[in-house]
């Protein structure tokens, strides 16, 4: 059944923008709870998920702090707390450069390899009530949007 924005929110918008807004805010938080009740049988966050994907994608399944941040979903991601938090999981190590030691390389544990890999086949299942021409029509307004 759908329920329009204000009905749920029960608030009339001054115009179309003020109602995107809180559309595009609704949808996103109605999404994230969707990811978390997916990955919590994981015990692991869409961030963290994001950061094991990121690694197993580099060469050796490893990467260094600056790639990740620059390939993270959301920037305002704190990678460090993120890194701490995969490590005392098991998921990931720490590996320093010998030819620099203030360049820190973060590699994938086998352990951490299993549950990117359950994690991912878990964002697979996501499934939208939308055929493939209207989730094509929609990203590319969300991409149009933010150009």
């Amino acid at each position: 059944m759908l329920m329009e924005i204000e009905k749920i929110i029960n608030h009339q918008f001054q115009n179309e923008s003020q109602k995107l807004i809180a559309e595009l805010l609704y949808s996103a938080n109605w999404l994230d709870n969707l990811i978390t009740k997916a990955l919590s049988p994981l015990d692991i966050s869409f961030q963290q998920l994001n950061v094991l994907r990121i690694i197993h994608g580099q060469a050796e399944n490893k990467a260094n702090v600056q790639v990740i941040k620059d390939r993270m979903i959301d920037d305002r991601s704190n990678v460090s707390r993120l890194l701490n938090k995969l490590c005392e999981k098991g998921l990931t190590l720490k590996d320093r450069c010998t030819q620099d030691q203030r360049v820190v390389y973060i590699a994938l544990t086998e352990k951490g390899k299993a549950v990117m890999k359950k994690g991912k086949e878990k964002m697979e299942q996501i499934q939208f009530s939308l055929d493939s021409k209207n989730l094509q029509k929609l990203n590319n307004l969300l991409e149009e949007l933010r150009s």
